[in-house]
Order: structure tokens, then C-alpha cells, then sequence
């Protein structure tokens, strides 16, 4: 190769660095993170509608509403609004080509005690956080946590999962294929999953849980009203934190459905189903066994009845194939 043909090469290969050099800065500035604050006042409702952004909700330092949105997305697409009517606050994120372009929104909201908020998402995470408020949270896909709020709270998404800890007040909730957690919650509960597990710890309420596939799984619950446990075909499992007071219904499918009155007093009227007299099990005598045909397919359901002690609740317990049992 002549000079002259190296030199040539040499300024053409600079030249493309440059122009890669250029498109990689152009690049990183349409990426790059911009923010936007606002702040209103004499606000008591709030709407939050996005399409993918992730939202994130405390308490405010004063009576003011702080609405702060990182983002990523072009200017010329992404087209968030914020519109106040009276004490009513709507916010929107919208695309005005196509949502699917790259980039993220975070939004923060920061919110005196007494809110009523309604928070949608279409794919986004949403978690509150420290707020006494109502709420409404809604996601395609994304997950839900609330901690420390007291207010009623009304919770979906279709595929996330769901996170209640350190929660007052009335709660009801449902997921497509998530799990489910509650941890330290006052107040009735009724929650769904498709086929995720549902798993609490130091609850006090009223409880209707169900899911399709799933385990349940409730430690030191204190149970304050007619309780009803399903699922289709994990294990149920009930452990109670005091006396047992109301109607308790723990059912399953074909996994194992025990009631663990762990060391309180064990009263009531007892009717416990499984497929087999073994099956049934609990630490006191029985004052009728039957027996019944299920099907062809399914052949004998056995039932064990008992009345222990002077309480006049309910409690059934009971399996098509697994075994049904009350600890002491």
C-alpha cells in the first residue's frame, strides 16, 4: 500500500469515528434524564393515570400536593399533563406516536394525611408508603406495595405481585399469577390469586382468601369475624394467635387443610372432610363418622362432625385428597 493510499484509508476511518462519535452523543442526549416539579394546592382527590411509568407515594411535609417525574422518553412523543379541578387533581402520561418507544418515567408523589387516590398504570410498579389515604391501585403487570398507611385500600394488578405491611383498615385485592403477602395488617382482608401463593403473618381481621394453585399459609392470625380459606389445590394452613371466636371455613382441592389453634382453648362445632377416615385427624374424639359417594371418579368423601366445648361457631375443614387436621 502506497502513502498516499494509507493516508486516504487513515482520514476515512477518522472520518466514520466522528460521525459514530456524533450519533452516540446525539443518542445519549435524547436519553437523557429530564425532571419536572410541580405543585398544587387545596387538593383532597387524586388521579394518577400512566402508561409504563412507576410511581412511588409518601407523606408530605405540609398540606401542599409535591408531583416531581423523571423521564427518559423524547419530548416530541411522551406528552405528561397535569390539570387541577377544585380539590381534584388528574394526572396523565400519554404517547402521541407509539408507547412502546424506549425510555422510563418515575413519578413521586409527596401528599398530606386524608388523600383519596386513584392510581393507574399500565405496566408500572406502584408503592405507597407511610400515607394515611384511600386508595385505588391499579397494574397490567407490575407489582404493589403499601406500608404503613391506615385507610381502605383496593388493590389489582394482572400478573404482579402484591405487598401489604405494617396496614389499618379495610383491604381487598386481586393478581392473575402473583403472590401475595400481608405482614402486620388490622382490618378485614380479601384478597385472589390466579395461581399465586398467599402468605401471612401477624394479621387481625376477618380473612377470605382464595387462590386457584397456591399455597396459604397464615401464622398468628386473630381472626375477628366469619373467615372463609380456599384454594384449588395447595396446602391451607391456619394458625391462630388467640381464641377462636367466629364461622371458619379452610378448604382445599388436593393439598393438606389444617387449623393450628396453637395452644388456645379448641371449641366449637367441627365438620372435617377427606377421602379417607385416616385423613381426618384432630385431638379429640368424634361424635359421627359418614360416609358418601363423590363420584366414580373420585369414590368415597368421609366426614368427621364433633361438638367440643360450650361455642356454637362453625369451623369446617376439608379435602378432596390430601389430609384434613386440627393441631392444638
Amino acid at each position: 500500500m502506497s502513502f498516499w493510499q494509507l493516508k486516504t484509508n487513515t482520514m476515512k476511518n477518522s472520518r466514520i469515528t466522528t460521525i459514530v462519535l456524533v450519533v452516540l452523543f446525539i443518542s445519549t442526549l435524547s436519553f437523557a434524564q429530564k425532571t419536572i416539579d410541580k405543585v398544587f394546592s387545596g387538593v383532597k382527590t387524586i388521579n394518577l393515570s400512566t402508561a409504563s411509568g412507576n410511581g412511588y407515594v409518601k407523606r408530605s411535609n405540609n398540606n401542599e400536593v409535591k408531583v416531581t417525574l423523571e423521564y427518559t422518553f423524547d419530548d416530541e412523543d411522551y406528552k405528561p399533563s397535569f390539570e387541577q379541578d377544585g380539590d381534584r387533581l388528574v394526572i396523565k402520561e400519554k404517547f402521541e406516536n407509539s408507547r412502546w418507544n424506549r425510555g422510563y418515567a418515575e413519578w413521586t408523589l409527596e401528599v398530606p394525611n386524608g388523600m383519596e387516590l386513584e392510581f393507574k398504570t399500565g405496566s408500572g410498579n406502584i408503592e405507597v408508603d407511610g400515607v394515611d389515604m384511600d386508595i385505588l391501585a391499579k397494574s397490567g403487570s407490575g407489582d404493589i406495595e403499601v406500608s404503613g398507611l391506615s385507610g381502605v385500600m383496593r388493590i389489582n394488578t394482572s400478573s404482579g405481585d402484591i405487598d401489604l405491611s405494617n396496614v389499618k383498615g379495610q383491604s381487598k385485592g386481586n393478581t392473575g399469577s402473583g403472590n401475595i403477602t400481608l405482614s402486620r395488617v388490622e382490618g378485614n382482608s380479601d384478597f385472589n390469586t390466579g395461581s399465586g401463593n398467599i402468605r401471612a403473618r401477624g394479621i387481625s381481621g376477618a380473612v377470605d382468601f382464595n387462590t386457584g394453585s397456591g399455597n396459604i399459609e397464615l401464622i398468628d392470625v386473630e381472626i375477628k369475624g366469619r373467615s372463609r380459606i380456599n384454594t384449588g389445590s395447595g396446602n391451607a394452613e391456619l394458625e391462630l394467635s388467640s381464641q377462636l371466636e367466629h364461622d371458619v371455613e379452610l378448604s382445599t382441592g388436593s393439598g393438606n387443610a389444617t387449623l393450628d389453634f396453637n395452644r388456645t382453648t379448641i371449641a366449637g362445632v367441627f365438620r372435617m372432610e377427606a377421602s379417607s377416615k385416616n385423613d381426618i385427624r384432630a385431638p379429640f374424639e368424634f361424635n359421627r363418622v359418614s360416609d358418601r359417594e363423590s363420584g366414580r371418579s373420585n369414590g368415597k368423601r368421609y366426614t368427621k362432625e364433633a361438638k367440643i366445648g360450650n361455642k356454637n361457631i362453625e369451623i369446617i375443614i376439608s379435602t378432596r385428597s390430601g389430609v384434613s387436621q386440627v393441631k392444638k
